[in-house]
């Protein structure tokens, strides 16, 4: 299996078994295996391969 789930910098999980993400400025598109899209703002600041967990900074979200 080669999906992945994304994290936000605080540990919220935004979404798991992601199979496609596309970048835009700061406009992050998701896609999951059962093609469900979902779309946040913000930048993608760690992928960890090992793990298949991707850490996104959202913007706006507060880290406390």
């Amino acid at each position: 299996m080669c999906e992945s789930s994304v994290y936000s910098t605080i540990g919220k999980k935004i979404m798991e078994d992601v199979i496609s993400i596309k970048i835009d400025g700061e406009d992050i598109k998701l896609l999951d295996i059962l093609n469900q899209p979902l779309s946040i703002k913000g930048r993608i600041v760690e992928i960890d391969l090992d793990k298949h967990r991707i850490y996104v900074e959202v913007s706006g979200e507060s880290t406390v």
